[in-house]
Parts: C-alpha cells; sequence; structure tokens
C-alpha cells in the first residue's frame, strides 16, 4: 500500500496539471476598414481558428463584394497572439473624437476608422479607433497593431486594389 500511495499521488498532481480548455479562447476576429475622403479600401473581414475568412468589401477593394477562402495556416493564432501579447482586450472600446479622454487633443479628420473585434464564447471586445487622434495614448500601439493585422492577412494581395 505504501509503494502504490506515490503513484497514485503523482497520477492525481498530473491530472491537476492538465489545462483545461481555455476559457477565453477566441472564437473570431473581426477587422474592419472605414471610409476616408479619398479611396480608402471599405471592407470588413472576419477570420476564424481554422484559418479561413469571410472578407466583404464594400467598396475601394481589389474585389467588391462577399468572397470567402482560406488564410495560411497558424495565421489566426498570429493574429490572437498578438491581441494577447499586446493586451488590446485591456484598450477602451472607444478611441475617437466622441471619447476626448482617450482621443486626446489633436486630432486631424478625413481618415479611415478602424474597428477590431474579438469575438470569445462569453464575450466581444470591440475597439473602434479614429487614426485622426494624434494625441492618444493608444495611437503608436494601434498603428503597430493595424500594420500587423494588414500583414498578416496578407492586405496587400486580398484586399488593395493593384
Amino acid at each position: 500500500m505504501l509503494r502504490t500511495l506515490p503513484i497514485l499521488t503523482l497520477l492525481v498532481l498530473s491530472a491537476c496539471a492538465s489545462a483545461p480548455p481555455a476559457a477565453n479562447a477566441i472564437d473570431a476576429i473581426e477587422i474592419r476598414e472605414g471610409a476616408c475622403y479619398g479611396t480608402c479600401p471599405i471592407y470588413t473581414i472576419r477570420i476564424t481558428p481554422d484559418d479561413r475568412y469571410r472578407l466583404d468589401g464594400e467598396r475601394f477593394t481589389r474585389a467588391d463584394g462577399i468572397s470567402q477562402g482560406q488564410l495560411p495556416p497558424g495565421h489566426f493564432d498570429r493574429l490572437a497572439d498578438y491581441i494577447a501579447a499586446h493586451d488590446l482586450m485591456a484598450f477602451p472600446a472607444d478611441i475617437t473624437p466622441g471619447n476626448p479622454a482617450a482621443c486626446g487633443e489633436g486630432r486631424v479628420s478625413d481618415l479611415p476608422d478602424f474597428q477590431l473585434t474579438v469575438v470569445l464564447a462569453e464575450r466581444t471586445k470591440v475597439i473602434h479607433w479614429y487614426p485622426g487622434c494624434f494625441g492618444s495614448s493608444y495611437r503608436n500601439d494601434m498603428v503597430a497593431a493595424r500594420a500587423a493585422f494588414r500583414d498578416t492577412i496578407g492586405y496587400q494581395t486580398l484586399i488593395a486594389r493593384e
């Protein structure tokens, strides 16, 4: 009996060490960019954990309308890792001129807005950012996030006009 006690203890401890499924597992990531004064692409793209996407090219995109496809393996994980590594879930939902505390003092108009939606099982986080909020303490982080997301989804080949 004394010999089996250490083995049972190890089995119990190893069972406890197994990580349960992540409670905050991301179900989808959606990126939307809006209109500007010129011909900026207006689109929404939704990416799921299997790296599939649904693109709604509203205007000024490579192909206007709805399209679906597959990103290279691991691209969704790259987006999710970026969100976690830069703590974007803690950012305010409204970083626009409508929220002066987050937008700051310096503002420029006629830029395309950017919206990030992170869909989790238990909630949805939306960050609406206006790049013209030059006085925002979140500006540099959001500029970097937009660039990283565009790079990951293949913005130049999938969305931008030739």
